[in-house]
């Protein structure tokens, strides 16, 4: 795996399997310890019990109590015995009954055989006893036996009490001993992951910056380092073909290397940004997550017993299931067909159907019968197009209100829109990754061609000089080279370094947005900014993606509008935070076809990252009345801390 989103994913799945595990670990543990302690408190109400009779007896042999009583605690204790043997019903308290499983263990089971002997006899006298005359010899002669017997049926009891908790004591030690296990390997990942950070990603990009740095110094001997995942290494071979260009042309093509360096920065710079947008596009299908979701919200809202989401096939005919909330038993299939009544007229209705026993019973086929009874169906709408339905249903006839169909079609006309959107992102993203490879491939290769080419052309004029005797002309030829070096050098250290930006420390967005429109790279430092407080912090994630579109706006100001000023203001309430870049260039026609195939690829990527934060891009321009870019997204209190993305 020399990806680095392979390898974390296998890290992170692995310790969510971990996780999984542990958690089913901790829950079948607690299952099996309350049933644990049920039949404990069974096996000690048995002592309970024959503490009882004994004292029943005396009292029944005095008269002081009625046979009845006795003849109760006497049919508890032999149906407490048959329930810790064989399983069954059990009394824990007088007026609370358990179901025990049968007993399994050879050694608790041959001491509840020991149990069942001595209850054997034990019952036969208290039979006798009731069979006799209060009083009489043969209810003295059982009294006495039972007085006889009782101590070792309670002995026998208490041992089977402690039999039970010493399996239940070893059941937890087991347990223990798993999630200590599970914290080893946890460790071990935890470990893992930041051995490959550092292996595959700081070291590589340490030797990449010291290798920079040593070409800046004029070192052409020594090669770049390859080593780390493949991203890494692409940069890697960029700049070890710079330099070997740079070595083979010595002193006549190093006067020109600073432009090579100054184009090849620049395509890397470019390269990284746009890999950071694949990945951005290609980490997450929203579709998944909305369909997860939405049954959820929906179940929730309306108080189901089950909701399910269906999108119909390509052919338009059959409705898959796609999500569900509830319990298993609660979906009666995967499939069904979307001709066939009345599923049909659930998709052709204009909003949701309260359907129940007697009407639109299958409006909901793919529920169980059992959850059909009371249960409403709604279609999903894009415009006049249906791509599948929304079920909520409940096991209790008349489970929804009137007034809940209004609300199923609402949030059924919202999951359509969410679900499309999607769709349409996630098609976005697919064009706009192609476009990317390709437009870098096109720059790339030109870029290097041109490149050379003009440093073919330069070389063969300072030979000319030098041949021709006009020394002092190519000596100032050469020194002019020799200052475009040093800028290149420079910018080539600038963009390595850029390479190694990791999560940078949180400050607030404005000294950020400072910060970015001061680089000489963006616009020469001539930008004038506005950034009133208060502070506006972000999450790492969402002030990247803010810095990202407000980059690329500067750029475009830069380099397509031919702008003398270009303002930069943030603007910012309770509930949203607006960032706008503003130029006098020669801005363009919004309507115009794209000729160029940059500007409409930079205005899908600044799109899609408008889309990630969960706001919107608005551009505004016409020829000749320059160019103005807002990008706006949802913020939360007076501090602006920007909701979860």
């Amino acid at each position: 795996m020399r990806s680095l989103h392979a390898q974390l994913g296998a890290i992170l799945l692995s310790f969510l399997v971990l996780v999984t595990g542990s958690a089913a670990a901790t829950f079948l543990s607690i299952r099996a310890q309350y049933s644990d302690a049920l039949i404990i408190n069974v096996a000690g109400r048995q002592r309970l019990l024959v503490q009882q009779i004994a004292s029943d007896v005396l009292l029944v042999d005095q008269g002081q109590a009625s046979t009845g009583d006795l003849q109760a605690v006497d049919d508890a204790f032999a149906a407490n015995l048959a329930a810790l043997i064989d399983g069954g019903p059990a009394e824990v308290t007088p007026d609370r009954l358990v179901e025990l499983p049968a007993t399994r263990d050879p050694i608790i089971r041959a001491e509840l055989d020991e149990v069942e002997a001595a209850w054997t006899m034990f019952h036969t006298d208290v039979a006798g006893l009731l069979a006799a005359t209060p009083g009489s010899p043969q209810a003295s002669a059982s009294v006495a036996a039972l007085e006889r017997l009782a101590p070792e049926l309670i002995r026998r009891a208490d041992t089977v009490v402690d039999l039970y908790e010493a399996a239940a004591a070893e059941k937890i030690a087991r347990v223990q001993t798993i999630q200590a296990i599970f914290l080893a390997s946890g460790l071990l990942l935890l470990v893992a992951g930041t051995w490959l950070t550092r292996r595959r990603v700081l070291n590589p990009l340490r030797d990449l910056s010291q290798a920079a740095t040593r070409i800046g110094q004029g070192d052409l001997d020594s090669p770049v380092p390859f080593q780390g995942l493949r991203e890494v290494a692409a940069v890697a071979l960029s700049l070890e073909t710079m330099r070997s260009q740079l070595r083979a042309s010595q002193e006549a093509l190093r006067a020109w290397a600073g432009e090579l360096e100054t184009r090849v920065a620049q395509r890397t710079r470019e390269l990284v940004a746009l890999y950071e947008v694949t990945r951005e596009i290609s980490s997450r299908l929203e579709i998944n997550h909305i369909l997860r979701s939405v049954t959820d919200k929906a179940r929730d809202l309306l108080g189901g017993d089950v909701a399910a989401l269906c999108l119909l096939d390509h052919s338009g005919q059959v409705l898959n299931l796609q999500s569900v909330s509830g319990p298993e038993e609660t979906v009666a299939g995967t499939r069904l067909s979307a001709q066939a009544p009345p599923a049909d007229q659930v998709l052709a209705a204009d909003r949701a159907l309260c359907c129940g026993a007697a009407n639109c019973a299958g409006g909901c086929g793919i529920l169980a019968a059992p959850f059909r009874i009371g249960h409403m169906a709604a279609p999903l709408r894009v415009g006049d197009r249906v791509i599948g339905s929304l079920c909520v249903g409940s096991q209790r006839a008349e489970a929804f209100p009137a007034e809940a169909t209004s609300l199923l079609t609402k949030l059924a006309d919202s999951v359509a829109i969410a679900l499309e959107n999607a769709r349409l992102y996630e098609q976005a993203e697919r064009v706009a990754m192609l476009e990317e490879r390709q437009r870098i491939a096109a720059e790339m290769h030109d870029g290097v061609a041109q490149t050379l080419s003009y440093l073919d052309l330069k070389a063969q004029e300072a030979v000319e000089l030098v041949q021709a005797g006009h020394r002092p002309e190519a000596a100032g030829v050469l020194r002019q080279v020799g200052n475009v070096i040093t800028q290149a050098s420079r910018e080539a250290r600038q963009a390595i370094a850029a390479l190694q930006d990791g999560p940078a420390h949180r400050c607030a967005l404005q000294a950020q947005l400072a910060e970015l429109a001061h680089e000489p790279q963006v616009n020469g430092g001539q930008v004038t900014v506005t950034l009133p407080p208060p502070p506006l912090d972000l999450p790492p994630a969402q002030s990247e993606q803010v810095l990202r579109v407000v980059r690329e706006a500067l750029l475009n100001a830069r380099r397509h509008a031919g702008a003398e000023h270009v303002a930069l203001y943030l603007e910012q309430d309770t509930t949203e935070a607006t960032v706008i870049v503003e130029d006098d260039g020669r801005g363009f026609d919004l309507q115009a076809p794209v000729t160029d195939g940059h500007s409409h690829f930079g205005l899908s990527i600044m799109r899609a990252r408008a889309a990630r934060l969960g706001g919107r891009l608005v551009v505004t321009s016409a020829p000749g009345q320059g160019t103005r870019v807002a990008l706006s997204w949802p913020a939360r209190g007076a501090n602006g801390a920007a909701r979860a993305a």
